[in-house]
């Protein structure tokens, strides 16, 4: 039995460096169709708040399908409409294994991809689906159809931690970022914890992003 459910809705605030920098958004949508196929539909909603809007404003939506199966990714969307602004679709074909990246219609060569590679934002929920134990070693494929890597991450401990939105039994999870891009490629010795619930549903409850410009934080608001 999957730790998610449809209609399931994370709310997050983000902080940076104890600054309120805006909040995010995790939500399971109802099912679709692609191809004929029915998927899993999944959603990430990324908004900065007003006074990080004036040095960089973020308005992201980050959209995952995957099989019914929950093996494999279907389709990726991404749309930045701050700064940034980028349309991305990837499209993975299973029949070629490869993935597709394109950016305002236009494509970039195709990928190749292992069995079971899951997109960013259905990798959230694929890590949900796994059995943690302290000192355990998690891994599984990702591509965002620029590359494709295997995301590994390490149990460290149980730990209670205490947020605004309750106390929680929680594992200490993290991850490997050394093959991610951006401000992680940017910094020294980045890193990624997530403290996710010691229950059936493990959802992160808290999440700390260390990079160069400092520690960004996203913690269960509901």
């Amino acid at each position: 039995m999957l730790p998610f459910f449809i209609g399931e809705e994370i709310k997050y605030t983000v902080s940076w460096e104890m600054i309120r920098a805006g909040k995010a958004k995790f939500k399971v949508l109802p099912l679709t169709t692609l191809n004929g196929e029915k998927a899993y539909h999944f959603l990430l909603e990324v908004k900065s708040s007003r006074y990080v809007d004036m040095f960089f404003k973020i308005r992201d939506r980050l959209e995952g399908f995957a099989d019914l199966a929950f093996s494999r990714s279907l389709l990726h969307k991404k749309t930045q409409s701050g700064k940034d602004k980028r349309q991305v679709i990837v499209n993975f074909d299973w029949e070629k294994k490869t993935a597709v990246y394109s950016n305002f219609g236009k494509k970039r060569d195709p990928i190749e991809i292992p069995l079971k590679t899951f997109d960013p934002v259905s990798a959230f929920y694929k890590m949900r689906t796994l059995n943690f134990k302290t000192d355990q070693s998690l891994s599984f494929p990702v591509s965002d159809g620029k590359k494709c890597f295997i995301q590994k991450g390490e149990v460290i401990k149980k730990e209670k931690i205490t947020l605004s939105s309750g106390t929680f039994d929680t594992y200490l999870l993290v991850l490997k970022v050394n093959h991610f891009s951006g401000v992680f490629k940017k910094s020294e010795n980045p890193t990624v914890k997530l403290w996710v619930t010691a229950d059936d549903r493990k959802i992160p409850v808290r999440i700390k992003v260390k990079v160069f410009i400092g520690s960004v934080i996203f913690d269960l608001v509901s």
